[in-house]
C-alpha cells in the first residue's frame, strides 16, 4: 500500500492518490489507520477500503473520518487548522472555506504574556498510532497526568522579578454532539491551590497544549510584562453556520435562524442528532437530551418531518390541446391529487397540482412547473367528464351532501342531495363507491345508502316509493338491530344506484337489484343503455368487507327496464370490473370465497359482444426469484391502452412494488417499471395512479425517498425499449439513511412440509453511521392482516424511527402477498408457529449479517395479527426481546370469535373450514386458544405497551384488556392507552402522532 501525506498534518489527512492500508502491530497482527480495529492483513486491507466513502477530496489532499478516540464520535480534521468536525457537509463547507481564506480557525482568547519561544510539538502529525491514542486519553485527566515535563506539572515558581501567570483561555471544538463546558483557569491563588485542574474532551486543542508548555517552560518573565486577565462570556460555535456566539444567545440564534435546522436542539444546546433536514443524518438513540420535555420535542419534531411529505392519491389527465397541426405538437394537462397529513390541526389535508405538457409525437419535450398547489376542502368524490370539459363534485358542508358540476365559467349546476330526500348518505368508500359519467354526460352514477324512514307518532306505517327508494319500517322496528359491512364501513348496510339527472335536476333510485344483493363499484355499459356492477351477497348476514378479497360477489348488468343479469361464475368473488375505451371487453379480478381473507387474485377477460369470460391472467401459485407473483390490489379506474390491446397494474412482487401489463389477445405479461432504460431501479415501489391517451403516471418512492411522480407515453409492446419518463413534481429528499432487501429461506425445522421450498423476505432500514462505540438498537416492524405487503416504499413510522438511531427490520412473513398463492396459503391452520418462527429467523439473519446491530437492544412492535406475532414474541422468547408495542392485538383467538366481523378468519386461521351455520365447538374453541398469545402470558417478562381503539369492529379492544390483566397480575411492565373513538387502523392523524411518541418513548426507556 501506497501511503503519501504531509507529516504536518493528522494521520487521517493523505494526499490524494495515496491509497491507505493498514499499520503493522506485530507479526499477523495489523491495525487500521483511521480506527482502533485490529486483525490480520487480509481482513484489515478491504476494512480500510471502506473508510473511501466517507473520504473528503479537497485541494490534493484526501481527509478520512476519523474514529481513533479524539472524541466519542467520528469525525473529520481541517487540513488548514486544527477543528474537528462531526458532520460531513458541514465538514466540506468549512475546508472550503477555511482553504480559501488561508487562514486558520482561532479559538477566542485573551492575550498571553510574553513567553520564551521554543519549538512546539506537532499533534498528532506524524506520530504513530499509539502517539495518537494517547493523546486521545487526555480526556478527563489531570494536568498532572498529561505527560509534559515536570516544570509544566507543578506550581508556576514566581521569579524575583514577578510571578508566573497561565493565561485564561477558552477553548471550543466544533463537536454537534458534545455539551460545552466550563474551561480551566489559572490564577496566582488557584495555581497555588491543592485541586488539580481536570480538562474536558471539548477543551483540548493541538494550539492550547502548545501554548501550556509554551507558558510553562519560562523560566522567568518581566515583571512588566505581568498582566492580571479578566474571564471573558463563554464563548461558542453555531452547529448550524459556524458562526462563533456567547454562549448565552445560543439557543435565541437557533430559533431566530435555524428554526427548520434546529428541531432536534434542547434547552442546553445539546444535539442528539445531526440534522433532520435533507441529508442531514441521523438521529442518535441515548443522545444527550436532557429532560422528558426535549426528548418528547425531538421525537415529535421528527415525525413531524416525516409525516409530513405528501402521498399522491390519483392522477388524471384533464386536457388534450393540439398546438401545431403540422408538428403534431400537444399540450396535455395533467392534474393529481395528494393526501398530507398536518400535525398541527390533526387533520388530514388535501391539494391538488397541475402540470403542463409540450409533447411531440407521444415525446415530452418540456414540463412547465406546476405552480402553488390548491386546496381541497370536504370533497367525497370526483370525476372529469369523457370529454374533459366538466368536472363532477360530491362534497359534504354543514350535513348536507352536494352534487357540483364545474366547468370553464366556474359552478354551472349544484344538486342538494339531502333535500331532494332520495336516498341516504353518498358512499365514498373503496369497496362499494363510484362517480361516473354517462357517455352523452347528461347524467351521473353513483352510490348510496337506501332511504330510511323513521316512524312518527301520528303515523306507524310508511310506505315504500315506486323506486323503491324507502325502507317500510312500523312503530315497533325502531329498536331493530341493522346489520353493516363492519370496520370501516359502520352505517353502511343497504347502498343503491342511484342516477343523477342534470337537465331535470332529479335522482332516480334504479330497481331491479335483487334484495339479497348489494350493488357497488358501478359503471356505465356500452352506449350509456346499462349499468354493470359488483354485487355482494348480503344473506343469510353480513360479514366485513374492508380488506376482504374473499367475499360472495357476482358481476350484474342491470339494463334501464329493471332487469338484472349475472355475467360471472357462482360462487366466487369479484371486483374491479373495468371496461375497454371501444366497449368491446372487460376485465375485472375473482378470488374463491372464503378461505384467506386476502388472496392471490385472477383477471378474467369478459367479451361484451359474444357473452363470454375467459382467463387473461391466473392465479401464481408460486413465482421465480424476482418474477411476476400474482395480482394482489384493485384495478385503477383507467387501466387500459387508448387501443384497448393491454391492461396496465400495479401489484406486490416479494418485497418491492412494480407495474406491469398483459396484452389483451396473447395474455404476455411485461414489466413496465422493470426496464433499465426507465431508471426506476432506485425505487423500491412504483404504483400506477392512471393511464389516459397512453400517457402513463406512476408513484414512484423507496423507504428513504418519499413519493414522486414520474410520467411517460405507452410504447409499443415491440418497442418498450423506447419509452421515456419525466420527472412531475413530488418531495425532491433523499433521507440520509440505507435499506436493503432481504429474502430469507427457513431451515428444515421450520419447513412446511405441504408448501416446501417457500422463501419470505424483510427490509432493513439503519443508520448510516451508529453512535460510537455503541451497536444500534433493532425495532422489529410486522405487519398485520396477516396476508399483508410490506412494500420497500415511503413508510412514515419506519423513517422516523430509523432517523431517531433504530434499526428497523420489516418482515413479510410466509402468509404475507407478493410470494405467490402457495405462500398464503401455507399460513392457514399454522398461524403462532410458523409467521412466529419466520419473523425469530429473520431477526436472527439480520443480526448476524449486520454486525453494527444490537443483539441485546432488540424490540417488537405490530398491529392487529402483527401485534398478534409481537405478544407471540415476547412470549415464546422471553430472553430475547427487551420491549414490546402492540396495536390492536388479537390475544386470545377464541374470545375473539363471538366480537370480530369476520368471524369466518377465525376458524380459517386455525385450518377449519368455514360456513354460515357453523357453531363453535370445544375443539375448535380450543385450537384457537392454543394458537394465541394469552397461554404464553406468563412467561412474558419485556415490557409491554398497548394501544387499543374503543370502537375497534375487527378486533375487540378486550382483547388488549385481556393481556393487559395478565401482565398487572404478575408484575410485568404494561401500558395501556385507549383511544375510545377510534377504530381498528388508529388512523387519525392525532392518535398517530400520540402512538409514535409514546413507543419511542417506550423503547428507549426499556432499551437504555
Amino acid at each position: 500500500m501506497v501511503q503519501c501525506r504531509d507529516e504536518k498534518f493528522h494521520v487521517t489527512i493523505l494526499n490524494e492518490g495515496s491509497s491507505p492500508g493498514p499499520i503493522s502491530l506485530a507479526e499477523n497482527e495489523y491495525k487500521c489507520l483511521f480506527c482502533k480495529k485490529t486483525g490480520e492483513y487480509p481482513a484489515l486491507v478491504a476494512h480500510v477500503q471502506t473508510h473511501e466513502r466517507s473520504a473528503v477530496k479537497h485541494k490534493g489532499y484526501k481527509m478520512y473520518k476519523c474514529h481513533l478516540g479524539c472524541i466519542e464520535s467520528g469525525h473529520y480534521h481541517c487540513f488548514c487548522c486544527f477543528h474537528i468536525i462531526i458532520r460531513k457537509n458541514l465538514f466540506i463547507n468549512h475546508v472550503q472555506k477555511c482553504a480559501s481564506a488561508k487562514v486558520q480557525m482561532t479559538s477566542t482568547e485573551p492575550s498571553r504574556v510574553e513567553t520564551c519561544p521554543i519549538k512546539p510539538t506537532n499533534f498528532p502529525t506524524s506520530h504513530s498510532i499509539s502517539t495518537v491514542s494517547a493523546t486521545c486519553d487526555l480526556i478527563s485527566k489531570p494536568i498532572t497526568n498529561l505527560g509534559l515535563p515536570p516544570a509544566l506539572t507543578s506550581p508556576p515558581v514566581a521569579s524575583t522579578s514577578g510571578s508566573s501567570i497561565i493565561s485564561s483561555k477558552r477553548i471550543r471544538l466544533v463537536d454537534h454532539g458534545a455539551s460545552e463546558m466550563e474551561h480551566f483557569s489559572s490564577t496566582p491563588n488557584s495555581m497555588t491551590g491543592s485541586k488539580t485542574a481536570v480538562l474536558h474532551p471539548t477543551d483540548v486543542m493541538p494550539s492550547d497544549i502548545q501554548n501550556i508548555v509554551s507558558a510553562n517552560t519560562t523560566e522567568s518573565i518581566s515583571t512588566s510584562n505581568k498582566k492580571i486577565l479578566k474571564c471573558r462570556p463563554k464563548r461558542t460555535m453555531c452547529c448550524f453556520c459556524n458562526k462563533i456566539l456567547n454562549k448565552k444567545n445560543i439557543k435565541t440564534h437557533i430559533q431566530r435562524r435555524h428554526s427548520l435546522s434546529s428541531l432536534d436542539i434542547n434547552i442546553n444546546h445539546h444535539r442528539p442528532s445531526t440534522g433532520i433536514g435533507r441529508k442531514n443524518g441521523n438521529v442518535t438513540v441515548g443522545g444527550p437530551v436532557t429532560g422528558p420535555i426535549a426528548m418528547e420535542s425531538v421525537i415529535r419534531d421528527v415525525f413531524r418531518h416525516c409525516i409530513r411529505f405528501p402521498v399522491p392519491i390519483s392522477a388524471s389527465v384533464v386536457a388534450d390541446e393540439l398546438v401545431d397541426t403540422a408538428s403534431d405538437k400537444r399540450c396535455i394537462t395533467v392534474l393529481a391529487k395528494w393526501s398530507q397529513c398536518d400535525l398541527e390541526r390533526g387533520v388530514k389535508l388535501r391539494f391538488s397540482q397541475r402540470w403542463t405538457l409540450l409533447c411531440k409525437h407521444d415525446t415530452i419535450e418540456l414540463v412547465l412547473p406546476s405552480g402553488t398547489s390548491s386546496h381541497i376542502e370536504k370533497e367525497l368524490l370526483s370525476c372529469q367528464s369523457p370529454s374533459g370539459t366538466l368536472q363532477a363534485v360530491i362534497r359534504e358542508e354543514a350535513g348536507h351532501q352536494y352534487l357540483e358540476v364545474w366547468g370553464q365559467n366556474g359552478l354551472e349546476k349544484s344538486l342538494d342531495l339531502i333535500a331532494l330526500n332520495k336516498h341516504g348518505k353518498v358512499y365514498e368508500d373503496a369497496q362499494f363507491a363510484c362517480l361516473a359519467w354517462s357517455p352523452c354526460e347528461k347524467k351521473l352514477l353513483y352510490v348510496a345508502e337506501k332511504k330510511r324512514v323513521e316512524p312518527s307518532a301520528q303515523s306507524s306505517i310508511v310506505s315504500a316509493s315506486e323506486d323503491g327508494g324507502l325502507v317500510l319500517l312500523e312503530e315497533q322496528d325502531k329498536n331493530v338491530y341493522v346489520e353493516d359491512w363492519g370496520e370501516g364501513l359502520v352505517g353502511k348496510s343497504c347502498p343503491v344506484l342511484c342516477v343523477a339527472d342534470l337537465n331535470k335536476a332529479a335522482v332516480i333510485v334504479y330497481a331491479g337489484v335483487p334484495p339479497n344483493i348489494s350493488p357497488g363499484q358501478a359503471l356505465w355499459g356500452p352506449n350509456g343503455r346499462g349499468i354493470i356492477f359488483v354485487g355482494q351477497w348480503n344473506e343469510p348476514f353480513r360479514l366485513g368487507l374492508k380488506f376482504c378479497s374473499n367475499r360472495r360477489s357476482a358481476l350484474f348488468y342491470l339494463d334501464m327496464k329493471g332487469n338484472c343479469e349475472c355475467l360471472s361464475p357462482e360462487g366466487v368473488s369479484v371486483s374491479s370490473p373495468r371496461m375497454s375505451p371501444d366497449s368491446c371487453w372487460i376485465v375485472y379480478l375473482q378470488g374463491q370465497v372464503f378461505g384467506p381473507h386476502h388472496q392471490c387474485l385472477s383477471m378474467m377477460l369478459y367479451d361484451i359482444k359474444n357473452r363470454s369470460t375467459s382467463v387473461l391472467v391466473d392465479v401464481v401459485r408460486r413465482a421465480e426469484k424476482g418474477q411476476f407473483a400474482g395480482i394482489y390490489e384493485s384495478l385503477h379506474s383507467q387501466c387500459w391502452s387508448a387501443d384497448s390491446e393491454r391492461i396496465f397494474f400495479s401489484s406486490a412482487c416479494e418485497n418491492n412494488k412494480a407495474v406491469f401489463s398483459v396484452d389483451r389477445t396473447t395474455g404476455r405479461l411485461t414489466q413496465v417499471c422493470g426496464l433499465d432504460v426507465l431508471r426506476l431501479d432506485d425505487f423500491g415501489s412504483v404504483q400506477l395512479l392512471t393511464i389516459q391517451k397512453d400517457l402513463m403516471v406512476m408513484s414512484c418512492s423507496s423507504p428513504n425517498q418519499p413519493p414522486c411522480l414520474r410520467v411517460g407515453f405507452l410504447s409499443t409492446v415491440d418497442q418498450a425499449e423506447d419509452m421515456q419518463l419525466c420527472n412531475l413534481g413530488g418531495a425532491d429528499v433523499y433521507e440520509e439513511f440505507c435499506w436493503q432487501p432481504m429474502l430469507i429461506t427457513p431451515t428444515s425445522q421450520e419447513e412446511n412440509h405441504q408448501f416446501s421450498g417457500l422463501n419470505f423476505g424483510a427490509i432493513l432500514l439503519k443508520p448510516y453511521s451508529p453512535p460510537e462505540r455503541r451497536k444500534t438498537p433493532l425495532v422489529v416492524n410486522i405487519h398485520g392482516g396477516p396476508h399483508a405487503h410490506f412494500a420497500a416504499d415511503w413508510n412514515a413510522t419506519a423513517a422516523a424511527l430509523t432517523k431517531l438511531g433504530f434499526a428497523v427490520l420489516m418482515v413479510n412473513y410466509r402468509g404475507s402477498t407478493g410470494f405467490g398463492q402457495d405462500s398464503i396459503e401455507s399460513l392457514l391452520g399454522n398461524v403462532g408457529s410458523q409467521d412466529v418462527k419466520d419473523v425469530q429467523r429473520a431477526v436472527l439473519c439480520a443480526l448476524q449479517n449486520e454486525t453494527t446491530l444490537d443483539p441485546d437492544r432488540v424490540a417488537v412492535m405490530g398491529g392487529s395479527h402483527g401485534g398478534f406475532l409481537a405478544c407471540h414474541l415476547v412470549g415464546q422468547y422471553p430472553d430475547f426481546y427487551r420491549a414490546c408495542a402492540a396495536r390492536n392485538p388479537v390475544i386470545n383467538a377464541a374470545t375473539l370469535l363471538g366480537t370480530s366481523d369476520i368471524i369466518d378468519w377465525r376458524y380459517s386461521s386455525v385450518g377449519l373450514q368455514y360456513a354460515f351455520d357453523r357453531l363453535p365447538t370445544s375443539q375448535s374453541l380450543a385450537s384457537m386458544l392454543e394458537k394465541s398469545p394469552i397461554i404464553h402470558a406468563a412467561q412474558i417478562r419485556a415490557p409491554v405497551l398497548l394501544m387499543l381503539g374503543g370502537r375497534d369492529r375487527r378486533v375487540s379492544p378486550h382483547q388488549g384488556l385481556e393481556l393487559y390483566r395478565a401482565l398487572k397480575s404478575r408484575n410485568t411492565p404494561v401500558r395501556l392507552l385507549w383511544y375510545s373513538d377510534e377504530g381498528h387502523s388508529l388512523s387519525k392523524v392525532n392518535t398517530q402522532s400520540d402512538c409514535f411518541l409514546n413507543i419511542v418513548l417506550w423503547f428507549k426507556e426499556h432499551l437504555n
